[in-house]
């Protein structure tokens, strides 16, 4: 029997405290069958007892995502491409930034869009506004960092009190008063999040900014402040808005709108580098209102509309005349594809004249091409063009 006390921290600090116990614990072993398995709530991303994370910059459209994941996770209706492992849950959410009724006009939009009932909701939804009901979990005050033990527990009391399943912070600044690069004060704020998820055996979503980036790529590394939030939560997404190169890419006239999820940092799974994209719509509410809602969104593949027989007349075409490999050149054979396929790729327009559509049916070609190169469809021949320049040649390969 183990009869070892440990103390605070402040008793053996105390002049004339009693000395401190501390006892190592042997590791007993026990078949791996009758270890509890890790609760994952949703999306391999909530997990039970833990503390994850989603980064990204204002304006990006996170609060909207993962509201509407919540309202997927209280349905247990798929709603962004991801089906509910549970019947459903209850969630709990707490955005400290916006009144309200914004919320409510965020989560009406949601149910206007996906076509659900509004009683799916009751009795599995929370929602406070830290407008009406500020939340601070830690505060620093001169050099001493004080952990609001107070609404640790009333927190944890209203979670077990409802069957709380996830709580939804938003934003994680907004729930302390620590400098944000104090790595020793934003990991006390986290680990306090972390006893909330522990002591209330839910899972605890913090949705965080990302520092300015003058337009790079978010990473985890890109989180505001100190480098202790990531390294405090168990999973960590961050969200990136579509690229101009990405938009012209997959013909997306409107790169704003397409953003995408992408899971950075995972303790308790493989690593993963699956891109989940979204795009925003605009709900018209019946109050005149319009408001964000999002959608799952698959980028376009190349070959859905490209068949057998447009290779074959595309292999014809480059064993009748030459066509050239340089997309620069006239006579490319990019436009030879896309005469098959009924494309304008804007040949004889310069780079700057071509427009949205032009550029995104160049690229659709070039994957095309890419594609059948990679297969052995087409091939690349160097010989002397016309004037006795060496060149290089699209050539036909294995025969469609």
């Amino acid at each position: 029997m183990n009869n070892s006390v440990i103390l605070p921290i402040e008793a053996y600090e105390r002049e004339n405290a009693p000395p401190l116990r501390i006892s190592a614990a042997p590791f007993v072993w026990r078949d791996p069958a009758d270890i509890p398995a890790r609760q994952w709530l949703f999306g391999g991303h909530y997990i039970r007892a833990y503390v994850t994370g989603t980064v990204a910059p204002g304006g990006m459209g996170k609060t909207t995502v993962i509201q509407t994941e919540t309202l997927s996770m209280v349905t247990g209706r798929n709603l962004l491409g991801v089906q509910p492992v549970l019947a459903s849950l209850k969630a709990w959410i707490w955005n400290l930034e916006d009144p309200a009724e914004e919320v409510e006009r965020r989560i009406a939009a949601a149910v206007v869009h996906h076509g659900f009932s509004p009683d799916d909701l009751a009795g599995k939804l929370f929602v406070n506004s830290g407008r009406d009901t500020p939340l601070v979990i830690a505060r620093k005050v001169k050099d001493t960092i004080t952990v609001a033990e107070p609404v640790i527990d009333a927190l944890v009391a209203e979670i077990v009190a409802h069957g709380i399943d996830v709580l939804i912070i938003d934003p994680f600044v907004s729930s302390h008063g620590l400098p944000e690069n104090d790595n020793a004060a934003i990991d006390s704020a986290v680990k306090a999040w972390g006893r909330v998820a522990g002591r209330g055996n839910c899972s605890v979503e913090l949705v965080h900014h990302s520092r300015k980036l003058n337009g790079d790529a978010i990473s985890a590394d890109s989180a505001r402040g100190g480098s202790a939030f990531v390294d405090g939560c168990r999973a960590l997404r961050v969200i990136n808005r579509m690229s101009d190169d990405e938009a012209t890419r997959l013909g997306v006239d409107e790169a704003r709108r397409f953003f995408f999820m992408l899971a950075d940092k995972q303790n308790m799974a493989p690593p993963a580098d699956k891109r989940d994209w979204y795009q925003l719509v605009s709900v018209p509410l019946a109050n005149g209102d319009n408001v964000a809602a999002v959608d799952k969104w698959t980028p376009p593949n190349p070959f859905d509309d490209v068949t057998p027989d447009h290779l074959r007349r595309v292999q014809a075409l480059f064993a009748a005349s030459d066509y050239r490999e340089s997309e620069q050149s006239p006579e490319w054979g990019g436009y030879a594809v896309a005469k098959v396929l009924d494309l304008d790729a804007g040949n004889g327009r310069k780079a700057g004249e071509r427009t949205g559509s032009q550029k995104a049916a160049r690229s659709k070609v070039k994957g095309i091409l890419r594609t059948w190169q990679d297969n052995g469809a087409i091939t690349i021949e160097t010989r002397l063009d016309s004037n006795r320049i060496e060149r290089r040649f699209y050539a036909c390969g294995e025969p469609a």
